[in-house]
């Protein structure tokens, strides 16, 4: 979804084409906060919208000595001076990483966890009770999310987690990560926030849109239960 097209459906909402009433920076940060309360929202309703994957290799991360969430994808507004496998903000290491013994990091885009699972052999990890039963000769089943980091027992694992929608610092070039479908109703909140409506009203607000948005995607895949057998 394009942010010049929502700034542009707001400027036409409010009647405000000859920006004289708002500014850019007014409705950006409208959106803006727009997006802060779908990040709750989705979240909280367990949305595959925000769903995100990613896999951490502990051996690759050593080797390559850069923080592994450092990347372009995190970093969309920094370009590099030249072509390098190894982004130049890249955050070296100051040691290595043991997922048993220090952990790592949660994903500075990290909201809530859905599920961590096995590389080698797929095997869907479950949540423990403390550090100790991670790193117990049975604790290759286990993991562990303690203070910002994630507890494994193991070097190779994939992080299924809700996401959070990533801030617009530019309404010409930006992109919200969401299907056009929730256009009308970001529209719709953004004026609610230009127009200063209360923490209450906003919350019931997205909740609402929200609801009315979802059903219409999930469980879409399911078979309609017949009321006779052939």
């Amino acid at each position: 979804m394009k942010a010049l097209r929502v700034l542009r459906m707001v400027r036409q909402k409010e009647q405000d084409n000859d920006e004289v009433k708002y500014s850019d920076y007014d409705i950006r940060e409208a959106v803006n906060e727009v997006l802060r309360y779908l990040n709750v929202t989705l979240s909280n309703k367990g949305s595959d919208h925000l769903q995100k994957t990613i896999d951490l290799n502990q051996t690759d991360i050593n080797t390559q000595g850069i923080n592994p969430y450092d990347s372009v994808e995190l970093f969309e507004s920094k370009v590099p001076l030249f072509e390098s496998e190894v982004p130049l903000w890249a955050e070296p290491l100051t040691a290595d990483y043991d997922f048993a013994e220090r952990g790592i990091e949660l994903p500075p885009d990290f909201v809530s966890m859905i599920d961590i699972q096995r590389m080698d052999d797929g095997y869907h990890l479950h949540p423990a009770t403390s550090l100790t039963e991670v790193q117990s000769p049975w604790g290759e089943k286990k993991y562990l999310v303690m203070a910002g980091r994630i507890f494994v027992k193991g070097e190779v694992f994939r992080l299924r987690y809700n996401r959070m929608l990533v801030a617009l610092k530019n309404m010409e070039t930006d992109e919200i990560d969401l299907p056009d479908v929730f256009i009308d109703s970001i529209v719709k909140l953004s004026r609610l926030v230009l127009n200063n409506a209360d923490v209450d009203t906003m919350t019931q607000a997205v909740t609402t849109a929200v609801d009315r948005i979802l059903p219409r995607r999930q469980y879409t895949n399911i078979r309609q239960r017949m009321p006779f057998y052939l």
